[in-house]
This record gives structure tokens, C-alpha cells and sequence, in this order.
């Protein structure tokens, strides 16, 4: 029972990686045959027929467990139907990979004793190919070598007198400064490092649009289908600096805000539905205001151009000031 277990359980896997491995393992047996043949001949010759024999015997166990492993597949897509023919399947893939490995290992075994001969014909045309003569150079005379003279340094201490020693204060204080310069680099290099990493987090998570909608600003731009991009509108024309400090922009940044802030106050992480209305999101987030609302849907449904009094009205509630000004800076 416990074979039969272990068994299933190897069989319920492709297993392509240890093959992988065992592969490479025979492969580097034949080489490694094959660079000591001079050296060690007997040696060579055991390497080089257990790397064959291993890779043989590894190709036919390769072809049983991918065999296995795709009739097991193929019976649980139909685990749960009546009246299967399982053994009429299983006499079939036993006959078809009996006769698959006849084949194979018969291919294996001709192009391995047929490629020898090529090997040796493709040596013997190497050996005979004309090889390059060695050039002999040719002397040159040159002159005799002549050093340069000696150019005699001044005695500084004869100058200078006798060097004196340094005092301790000086000592400490190059120490400490050493010190503090070694701390301001370490903690220079891990600021900068804290920043790069804190933009390359604020790029990935940062909100983004997919269909030109607030309803879909969580998922990342690697979810964004090949004929959208960011900045583009849905006819297609590209929305520059002038629609992003208009005050139809700024109000529909300002809601999409104002339904972020709701939903973390909420507690919820996941991104809303894209079938959400904006009333189905302003009831997830808790946002209760009319006015704001009316506004909304004339900048995202209507097509005409929000104003300054549009803005000043969404923006009329005294705890949502300090946020309305942080968007128009």
C-alpha cells in the first residue's frame, strides 16, 4: 500500500526539474569521461558508458512518468462520470507507449553507433587541414641602453630639522572625524536607498485608471489592457496639463479621494466592482453628499466643463477645506 501511495504520489507531477538534473548529471559524466581519456583510459571508459547507459535508462524512465503522469491527468478531469472505460483505456496507452518506447530507444541507440563514424570523418578533416607556419622573428639591433641619471633629492630633515611628535589631541580629533564621516556616508547611503525604494513602492501601489473611471483605481498597470493607457480618454485623444488643472480633473480627483478615505475608514482593502455605480460606491464608503454627487456625475457622465463655482460648492464643506486646497496647489 505504501508503494502504491508513493507511487501515485510521484506520478501526480511532471517531475521535469529532478530529470532535468539527472540529465545534466550523465551528460557531465561523458565529458568528464571524454577530457581524461589520455590520463586514465580505463577510467574514461566507465564514465563515459555510465553516462550513456544513465542517459538512456533516464530517457525511458522520462517517457513512462510523463506517459503516467498524463493518463492520470486525463482520468481525473473524469473522476466523477459513470461507466468509464478505464481499463480499455489503460490496455491502449500501455500498447501505444510499449510501441512509443521500442521506437524511441531503437532511434536512440542507431544515432548513437552512427554517429561515431561522423565524429571520426569530422576529426580526420580537422587534423588535415594546413596549419599556419610558425614565423620566426628576427632580431633587431638597438641601441645599447644608457640610464638616466640620478637625480639626487634634498635632505628635508637637514632642511627642517628633527620631525616632532604628534599630540594627542590631534589624534582624537582625526579619529572622531573619521568617525563622523563614516556615519554621515552609511546614513547618506541608507537615505537615499529608503527613498528609491519608497518610489519604486509609491509607483507600483499608487492608484491608477483603466477605464478612465474612479471605480477601478487599485489595480496596477501590469492588469491594464494592451489598447489602454493612462492619460488617454475613452474616444482615444490624449488629455494633457490643461484637462488635469481643469476643474472638471480636479473635482474627480477630489471624489476619488473622498471615496478612498471612506472605504479605509470602512475597513475595506479590496477594490470596488467595475459594474459599481457611483451611488453603490458612495454607500461602501459611508459618503453622504448630495451635492458633491450631482457635481460628480456632471463632470464624468454630462461632457460639459465643471467651473470654479462647481468647485467651490463640492468643496463648501468646512472638514473638507484643508483637502480642497492641498488639490488646487
Amino acid at each position: 500500500m505504501f508503494i502504491r501511495k508513493l507511487i501515485n504520489y510521484w506520478i501526480s507531477r511532471e517531475r521535469s526539474g529532478f530529470y532535468t538534473f539527472l540529465a545534466i548529471v550523465c551528460i557531465g559524466s561523458y565529458w568528464l569521461g571524454i577530457m581524461i581519456g589520455n590520463s586514465s583510459p580505463l577510467l574514461s571508459w566507465r564514465l563515459k558508458l555510465g553516462g550513456f547507459l544513465g542517459f538512456l535508462a533516464l530517457a525511458v524512465l522520462f517517457f513512462i512518468h510523463r506517459n503516467l503522469n498524463s493518463y492520470y491527468e486525463f482520468l481525473g478531469m473524469f473522476k466523477d462520470t459513470d461507466h468509464l472505460p478505464q481499463k480499455q483505456i489503460s490496455f491502449v496507452n500501455s500498447f501505444c507507449m510499449t510501441v512509443f518506447l521500442i521506437a524511441a530507444l531503437a532511434a536512440i541507440l542507431i544515432a548513437a553507433f552512427a554517429t561515431q563514424p561522423l565524429w571520426d570523418a569530422i576529426s580526420d578533416w580537422y587534423s588535415r587541414r594546413p596549419r599556419a607556419e610558425i614565423v620566426r622573428e628576427i632580431p633587431v639591433e638597438t641601441e645599447p641602453y644608457v640610464p638616466e641619471p640620478r637625480v639626487e633629492h634634498p635632505d628635508l630633515q637637514a632642511l627642517l630639522g628633527q620631525p616632532v611628535e604628534t599630540p594627542d589631541w590631534v589624534k582624537v580629533l582625526n579619529n572622531v572625524t573619521e568617525l563622523a564621516a563614516a556615519f554621515i556616508t552609511l546614513a547618506a547611503i541608507f537615505i537615499a536607498l529608503r527613498h528609491m525604494s519608497n518610489r519604486v513602492w509609491t509607483y507600483i501601489t499608487k492608484p491608477r485608471l483603466t477605464d478612465e473611471d474612479e471605480k477601478i483605481y487599485l489595480k496596477p498597470t501590469l492588469d491594464l489592457p494592451l489598447e489602454f493607457r493612462p492619460g488617454e480618454g475613452e474616444d482615444g485623444q490624449k488629455k494633457g496639463l490643461r484637462y488635469y488643472l481643469s476643474y472638471t480633473a480636479r473635482l474627480r480627483r477630489y471624489y476619488k479621494k473622498q471615496i478612498l478615505k471612506g472605504r479605509r475608514q470602512q475597513r475595506i482593502g479590496d477594490a470596488p466592482p467595475e459594474w459599481a455605480s457611483p451611488r453603490e460606491l458612495e454607500q461602501s464608503a459611508a459618503l453622504d453628499n448630495a451635492v458633491l454627487h450631482a457635481l460628480y456625475e456632471k463632470a464624468r457622465y454630462s461632457g460639459q466643463e465643471c467651473t470654479e463655482e462647481d468647485w467651490r460648492r463640492a468643496c463648501s464643506d468646512p472638514a473638507a477645506e484643508d483637502e480642497a486646497e492641498g488639490e488646487s496647489a
